[in-house]
Order: structure tokens, then C-alpha cells, then sequence
């Protein structure tokens, strides 16, 4: 089944502009394998946490405020991809990057009509 949603998410999400941005050996810092780097502002600064790809709720103080995030390389490269959640537990709204990509505003990024995903991660599952 995280197969088959996983190919759908790419699939879908594929034809939009969602895996570009700046990838990480343009002039996004590095992220450790299998690791998210969040941070609350733009261009990778401000206060930066670590996540796992699996990550059910990043917790009071990262909640809704990621501005930039930088994606590690994957472990596994036959699962390159990382879904991060506008809600915990994997739920709500997502949006897909690949392994060793970066977004440095995430603003560029739309979720629906009116929102972009500037300080709205909860979640993450890859």
C-alpha cells in the first residue's frame, strides 16, 4: 500500500514544479541520510531541526513553522521520496520531495488555492 500511494504522489504531484527549487548541492546546507532539516526561516536560517523520514509529529516547537527544509539523502534509494503533512499522524494536506532536494522559501510552494506551505509542516513520512 506506502508503495502504491507513493508512486501515486509522485505521479500526481510529478507535472507541478514542487520537485525543483534548489537542490541541496546548489546552496542548501546537508542533511544526514534519511533526514529532514527543518527551519523556521527562509534561505535555511533560523532555528534548524532534525527529523527522521518517519516522523508522526515534529513537536510543539517545530509545529507550523518550518519557512525552509532541506531532505538528506535517502537510505533505501528504491524509496527516494518524502511526503511532509499539514497535520500529525500523516494526515490532511501533503506535499512530495525527493531525496537531496531543498526548497529555500517554502511560500513558492502551493498547497491550495490562497495557502502555500510556509509554516504549516506537522508531519513526515518517507
Amino acid at each position: 500500500m506506502k508503495k502504491l500511494l507513493r508512486t501515486a504522489g509522485v505521479m500526481t504531484i510529478a507535472g507541478a514544479s514542487v520537485l525543483t527549487g534548489v537542490s541541496a548541492a546548489q546552496a542548501a546546507p546537508a542533511c544526514s541520510t534519511a533526514r529532514v532539516c527543518l527551519y523556521d526561516d527562509y534561505w535555511f536560517t533560523g532555528t534548524q531541526r532534525t527529523f527522521g523520514w518517519v516522523t508522526s509529529n515534529v513537536g510543539t516547537a517545530a509545529n507550523d513553522k518550518a519557512s525552509s527544509l532541506v531532505v538528506g539523502p535517502p537510505a533505501d534509494p528504491a524509496s527516494p521520496y518524502v511526503y511532509f503533512y499539514v497535520d500529525d499522524n500523516f494526515s490532511g494536506y501533503s506535499i512530495i520531495f525527493r531525496g537531496g532536494n531543498a526548497m529555500n522559501d517554502l511560500r513558492g510552494s502551493a498547497m491550495v488555492a490562497g495557502r502555500n506551505w510556509d509554516d504549516e509542516i506537522t508531519s513526515v513520512w518517507g
